[in-house]
């Protein structure tokens, strides 16, 4: 196999404990056989593609499901805050409110320590009312905060520059940003996020990019071109854009989503793509994963931004886990891709947790019961409440 060649695994959900009280109480059976429904159907449409597209099929749930649990950090006393994760969101304008708080508090719920958000002081009042958890920070302006002779190209860079010098000075006590959701297209605002970004990408910080984030990805792809620690969530319009920018059609007989998801994260040459449908795709253009787990039939807004915000938390994990592994030299590490593992993690989750809303609340279901489940969907998943008496430090193994 070439180094361009994918290497895809087939992600069933049949892993979810029937007897777990958290399973019992809001995860109803059919859900579990509906996800295991889905992975063997997924699982059998990739086989068919492997072979034409010179990929390989791996059967690794329980190899990619136990190094996903290995980074989840223990709960113990001897933890001070911040060690289970310090992530920020960049978002919230004077029209979506909404989003910034829904990826931050998802964040916490997750089990990360310390959440921000970076928004317009139009935006910061409102969302430090939905909760006294978040740590709000109102950085920014709006194009319609000035008039037309106020917002001089001189004024515009003095506003722009102040604002990624503010964001900036936080990034050494942050374990990743997300950028995007609430943003909006205030032309202003998208100058300010496209500095921050690129700033965040010259500190190394971590970056996952949601909502208008992608939409100035799809005009800018340099932003994030070759940078390996960068994680995009598209839904399927905004991957429509990104393919087109990137010159990948998505029409002909041959419309394969699996293969148009790689082929573009080729193009990007670094990030990783978490492509959001019915099945997960998640791929960095050597390995791909298609995450079944079922999640639920209501689609109500905000799931997007909950997505990121459980990502984010991951990929602190992750890099946490990473680094005190390495430090120690005693701990096998994970042969894929971090971005890949967090991924995977937060898609996992955040599915189970809408499917434990959705079973509870039906067609009334919306986005904050989907946040009130994310620590139930950890436990359920990867058996997290075990992890108390355990430390989480016994090696998985090599894959």
């Amino acid at each position: 196999m070439t180094s361009w060649e994918p290497v895809m695994i087939a992600v069933d959900s049949d892993n979810i404990s029937k007897s777990s009280p958290v399973v019992l109480s809001c995860l109803k059976l059919r859900f579990i056989r509906r996800s295991a429904m889905l992975a063997r159907q997924y699982s059998k449409n990739l086989s068919a593609d492997t072979h034409q597209h010179g990929g390989v099929i791996i059967s690794a749930l329980d190899e990619i499901k136990s190094e996903v649990k290995r980074v989840i950090p223990p709960l113990s006393d001897d933890r001070f805050k911040g060690q289970s994760g310090k992530v920020a969101v960049l978002g919230g304008c004077r029209e979506y409110t909404g989003p910034p708080y829904f990826a931050a508090i998802s964040a916490l719920k997750v089990g990360g320590d310390l959440a921000h958000v970076f928004c317009t002081a139009s935006a910061a009042a409102v969302i430090k009312i939905y909760s006294p958890e978040l740590i709000v920070h109102p950085y920014f302006s709006e194009s319609t905060d000035y008039k037309d002779v106020e917002l001089t190209e001189e004024k515009r860079a003095s506003i722009i520059l102040e604002a990624t010098a503010e964001v900036e000075s936080w990034f050494t006590r942050l374990d990743c940003l997300v950028v995007g959701p609430g943003l909006g297209r205030d032309p202003l605002l998208l100058d300010i996020a496209r500095s921050v970004i690129l700033h965040a990408r010259e500190a190394q910080l971590p970056l996952v990019l949601d909502g208008d984030a992608l939409f100035l990805v799809a005009r800018e792809p340099e932003l994030v071109q070759g940078y390996t620690q960068c994680v995009l969530t598209p839904n399927l319009n905004e991957f429509r854009r990104l393919a087109s920018t990137m010159g990948v059609s998505l029409h002909g007989p041959n419309n394969d989503r699996i293969k148009k998801i790689h082929d573009v994260v080729l193009q990007l040459s670094g990030p990783t793509m978490v492509s959001k449908g019915p099945v997960d795709v998640i791929c960095d253009g050597k390995t791909t994963v298609v995450c079944s787990t079922q999640a639920g039939a209501r689609r109500c807004g905000s799931q997007g931004d909950i997505l990121t915000g459980c990502l984010a938390v991951f990929v602190s994990w992750t890099l946490a886990f990473l680094e005190n592994a390495a430090k120690s030299g005693e701990v096998v590490l994970p042969e894929y891709n971090p971005m890949i593992l967090a991924s995977f993690g937060g898609c996992t989750v955040t599915r189970a947790a809408s499917a434990c809303a959705f079973a509870i609340k039906r067609r009334s279901m919306l986005a904050g019961d989907m946040v009130e489940q994310m620590g139930n969907a950890v436990d359920v998943l990867f058996d997290a409440a075990s992890t108390m008496a355990q430390g989480n430090t016994e090696p998985a193994g090599r894959i």
